[in-house]
């Protein structure tokens, strides 16, 4: 069993930044814009159905959402009374929920979307989700030790421009 030794959310003012948060949310953000990007302009039907309209628009926009919301601030921690508080990493309950229904609309994807852009779309929903609940859960370890960059460039990767599939080597 994991014994966590949280942090008591402190009530005095602004807290500290981490050093370097500044920057991993700004690339965050951007990540999260490209990668919204990228899912916007998915070939989608001419007789598109919702779930279709749901990824590129909705669906998209949660991506660019979660990424340009994170706060370290809002992490796992204690209340006063002694009570763990599930931090939500800045991301609203609504945005997580978009987030969690991919795996309901992606089935819907195999006539429209190649199977490398399904593999793809399923790991960017998959790592925002992740980055979102790394910074809730450690946000130093997050920040500090460079996690979230390596899951910017996870979801970067995961998001380039359509194009030739790499091969396991690496080159197109």
């Amino acid at each position: 069993m994991t014994m966590l030794n949280l942090p008591v959310q402190q009530q005095d003012g602004p807290r500290a930044l981490w050093e370097g948060e500044a920057e991993a949310l700004a690339g965050a953000a951007e990540a999260g814009r490209r990668a919204a990007a990228w899912m916007r302009a998915l070939p989608v039907p001419e007789a598109g159905g919702r779930s279709e309209r749901w990824i590129v628009g909705e669906l998209a926009d949660a991506v660019e959402r979660a990424m340009g919301a994170l706060d370290p601030g809002d992490c796992d921690r204690m209340d006063p009374d002694g009570e763990a508080v599930d931090g939500a990493g800045g991301v609203d309950a609504a945005t997580m929920a978009d987030l969690a229904g991919l795996p309901f609309a992606l089935p819907e994807t195999a006539a429209w979307l190649s199977p490398d852009q399904q593999l793809r779309l399923l790991a960017v929903v998959a790592t925002v989700t992740a980055a979102v609940r790394l910074l809730a859960n450690d946000p130093g370890a997050a920040i500090i030790h460079g996690e979230l960059f390596r899951m910017c460039a996870i979801l970067t990767y995961a998001a380039r421009p359509d194009g030739a599939a790499w091969t396991s080597a690496g080159a197109p």
